[in-house]
């Protein structure tokens, strides 16, 4: 590259950095002027909120026990639960095994074995399976 292409290119990245401060400044991004709004934080103020972080479980001691989970409170009592579960036991969307998993639930009633003979003897006596389609 000669000195011409690299003085364009140098000038080029100088007024385009100019353009990109102001448009920030003119869109609210001016960090230095929010930070410094409002009283700063003591340090006894950031220590109790820390304190107070670390009584409620919130801060993590190492990669084990991240992310930091807040445990929830329940509204529903255990009868309630095991009601609940003993509903869906009934409906058969709880799994007995690996296999039967993910649980689909059923779309109604479905048609019976002697149903199901029945409507291929139909289609076979009406030409609708070809040799190869069912037995």
């Amino acid at each position: 590259m000669n000195r011409k292409n690299i003085a364009i290119a140098l000038i080029a990245a100088v007024a385009s950095l100019g353009g990109v401060a102001s448009n920030a400044a003119e869109n609210g991004n001016n960090y230095p002027e929010i930070a410094s709004q409002g009283q700063p934080l003591t340090r006894a103020a950031v220590l109790t909120d820390l304190a107070q972080a670390r009584a409620q479980g919130l801060i993590p001691h190492g990669d084990a026990d991240y992310p930091v989970y807040v445990a929830s409170v329940s509204t529903k009592s255990r009868a309630d639960v095991k009601a609940d579960l003993a509903q869906a036991r009934a409906q058969g969307l709880v799994p007995q095994n690996d296999v039967d998993y993910p649980i689909i639930a059923s779309q109604g009633p479905s048609a019976s074995r002697a149903d199901v003979k029945q409507e291929l003897a139909r289609a076979r006596d009406a030409g609708e399976l070809s040799v190869s389609q069912g037995s």
